[in-house]
């Protein structure tokens, strides 16, 4: 991508040479202006305010360091500043969709289990997909976010969170360079986690989006299916309207991880949850539409998934 940004009195010349890893794509980007309508924006329901300036110039900022090598297009993101290293380019993205398991038929929604984890294949089909989530502790909201991935994207995988004391949180994948992240706080600048912790890959890919109802399906004890209801999801990212479906019911409990970010260390975190009870609610076309789970101490989260086609 090559264009100039302008913030204030100050002009940026920006060259940055994207090479998909997608099997479906494959594009180098160039002579292109560079402006807020990047996709690295914050979705109009997170508040009037919005994302302030300061993301996106570091983010420019950073881009400016791309480097052509031999002839061919290779983006090296060299950065100061956080815990992490001097960073080394990941050869390959993490994977958008991993191969569902084979199954003969379409499950029966009166089989639970069955219907459960179908339901995790479909979500892994999905070629767009963005999620919002809040999450909790005692009763209050203890932090709230989005994520999303799909082709229109220029990043492989994007991530926003504000924890419950309004500290923001970006956490992007980037074809061939790794998982960078920014936060208002805890951070020098933006940083490319390398080596990424366990923590970090999990919640900067579409592990994200994956990784809670992959949790459920192995784990789902005590499964009930409750019966059939309406459940209406709010205004999602961006274009992921309110809508109301019909959805099968599902409850029990299982044994999931909470991602979180620290801002005494700027580092990600994961917190075990075990014997969390969940309700799920599944549309009649399979596709997961919410999931919801508190844990005997007070501590949950409530996924609202959007798919492309909604």
């Amino acid at each position: 991508m090559c264009g100039s940004y302008s913030n204030g009195a100050v002009s940026h010349r920006v060259v940055l040479l994207v090479s998909g890893t997608r099997p479906t794509t494959n594009r180098r980007i160039e002579a292109l202006p560079v402006s807020t309508s990047m996709p690295f924006t914050e979705p109009e329901h997170q508040g009037p305010a919005g994302r302030s300036d300061w993301p996106l110039t570091v983010l420019v900022t950073v881009a400016c360091l791309a480097v052509v090598v031999s002839g061919w297009g290779v983006s090296r993101l060299l950065l100061n500043g956080g815990p992490h290293d001097s960073p080394t380019p990941l050869e390959e993205p993490t994977q958008q969709a991993r191969p569902p398991r084979e199954r003969t038929g379409e499950p029966d929604p009166t089989d639970a289990e069955a219907f459960l984890e179908a339901a995790a294949e479909h979500l892994r089909g999905m070629p767009s997909l963005r999620v919002d989530y809040t999450q909790r502790r005692d009763g209050r909201e203890a932090g709230r976010g989005w994520a999303r991935v799909g082709d229109d994207l220029d990043v492989e995988f994007e991530h926003f969170h504000r924890t419950s004391s309004g500290v923001e949180v970006y956490r992007y994948e980037l074809a061939g360079s790794g998982f960078l992240m920014v936060a208002d706080q805890g951070l020098n600048g933006p940083t490319l986690l390398d080596p990424p912790t366990e923590a970090d890959r999990l919640l900067s890919s579409v592990e994200f989006l994956l990784a809670t109802l992959d949790a459920l399906a192995e784990t789902a004890e005590s499964l009930e299916t409750v019966g059939t209801e309406e459940v209406r999801l709010p205004n999602g990212t961006e274009d992921a309207a309110a809508g109301t479906q019909a959805a099968h019911r599902y409850s029990g409990t299982f044994t999931t991880r909470m991602g979180g970010y620290d801002a005494e260390t700027g580092s990600n975190t994961l917190t075990r949850l075990s014997d969390a009870e969940f309700d799920l609610w599944i549309d009649e076309d399979g596709r997961p539409r919410r999931l919801s789970y508190d844990t005997a101490d007070g501590v949950g989260e409530t996924y609202d998934y959007h798919a492309a086609v909604d």
